[in-house]
């Protein structure tokens, strides 16, 4: 899961501005190894969709286990494209991101087997 930070601090340096919308940039790692019923992790960095904060952005951690339609979503950072920057660059990120896999993982499952609530 570091690689993934670092090469989506790379991506967001050279693809996110500082003001305005942009597409989703994203790294995506393949966990099936991890045996913890998810096939793959997802660190992204998204535009708020609301209009009095068009240049405010969130870093999520998704997860999903494919072929499963369904997915999990927690945002881990929010703020602009200098805050996204320096939360990518913290120390304590890695062990963030890896207390919310297992909360993917049973949100995900939860979904899967009662998928109308």
């Amino acid at each position: 899961m570091k690689k993934m930070i670092s090469n989506l601090l790379k991506q967001v340096e050279e693809k996110v501005p500082e003001k305005g919308a942009f597409p989703v940039v994203y790294e995506r790692e393949d966990v099936t190894e991890m045996k913890i019923g998810l096939s793959h992790l997802i660190l992204k960095v998204s535009n708020v969709p609301l209009e009095d904060s068009k240049d405010e952005r969130y870093l999520e951690l998704a997860a999903v286990n494919y072929p499963s339609p369904y997915g999990a979503e927690s945002v881990v950072g929010f703020g602009y494209t200098k805050d996204i920057l320096a939360r990518l660059q913290e120390d304590g990120l890695l062990e963030v991101l890896m207390k919310k896999v297992p909360k993917l993982a049973d949100d995900i499952y939860d979904t899967e087997m009662h998928p109308y609530g």
